[in-house]
């Protein structure tokens, strides 16, 4: 039975391929190196523990192995582990009754802190409704400790203010109605997070339009969700989302944000 290929690391793995490739670095033939397997690791920086990498090298010399297929071999394994990580990035999230023994999802509420107590420089919530019940009140006191401990942290949250049917109050009174009731009810403490919203959604002439994203931005992650920022949709509701461990996606939804509030399109609330 032959030796199972030695466990390399990615990088290590990278710098076998780079070496074995002939469109790649020095012309030298794999043949020359497999005759002294020692050379040819150290030109790869794999001298330090060579062994059984040079043992299993010799292996696949005498067995007929060429220069192609071992190249097609390690490219193989590089694809699977970048397959790998690939699949790690993206995780489901889940909130509601737990599907018991078998499920791959996590918790929503508990990645939700987990975000927020990992972010060191950028915080963004968005959602169309929230509602101070205990799990909302305890994540946005530990959104103000992280803020209080860490004063160039930037947090953003992005809302709807609601117009019920048949209201045609001015969207100025609605807009005082949020800030001091709802608002205030929220966060009653410095430091406050930017609050901004869409002025459409008050808009008594024209297009009237409401918030209705879901995500949170936290440094480099990502959490796009179809809950909102409630007790009832993190905690017992059906609700799924997608977090994703990606600095350009996390970056996209971020600048995607910005722009809109740089243009205007979502105005401050306070």
């Amino acid at each position: 039975m032959a030796a199972p290929f030695p466990n390399l690391s990615t990088a290590e793995l990278e710098r076998l391929l780079v070496a074995l490739d002939p469109r790649v670095g020095e012309p030298a033939s794999l043949d020359a190196g497999l005759g002294d397997p020692s050379a040819l690791l150290a030109r790869v920086g794999l001298a330090e523990d060579p062994v059984s990498l040079m043992l299993w090298l010799e292996g696949w010399r005498s067995a007929g192995g060429s220069q192609e297929a071992l190249l097609m071999t390690v490219q193989a394994l590089l694809a699977q582990r970048h397959s790998s990580v690939a699949a790690r990035s993206i995780e489901l999230v889940w909130s509601g009754p737990d599907a018991g023994p078998g499920s791959i999802t996590r918790d929503q509420s508990v990645l939700i802190r987990q975000l927020v107590e990992r972010a060191e420089h950028r915080l963004l919530l968005t959602t169309y409704a929230f509602y101070k019940g205990p799990f909302i009140k305890g994540l946005f006191q530990l959104i103000r400790e992280h803020m209080v401990t860490l004063p160039e942290f930037q947090v953003r949250i992005v809302c709807n203010i609601q117009r019920d049917r048949g209201d045609t109050s001015s969207p100025e009174t609605l807009l005082r109605k949020f800030q001091q009731q709802t608002w205030l009810c929220l966060w009653p403490e410095l430091p406050a997070p930017a609050v901004y919203f869409d002025p459409r959604s008050l808009s008594l002439d024209g297009v009237k339009a409401v918030c209705h994203v879901k995500a949170v931005v936290a440094d480099q992650e990502l959490l796009v969700t179809s809950a909102n920022l409630t007790d009832a949709a993190n905690l017992s509701n059906f609700e799924l989302g997608l977090h994703l461990s990606s600095a350009t996606h996390a970056d996209d939804v971020w600048d995607h944000f910005d722009r809109l509030i740089q243009q205007g399109l979502l105005q401050s609330v306070t």
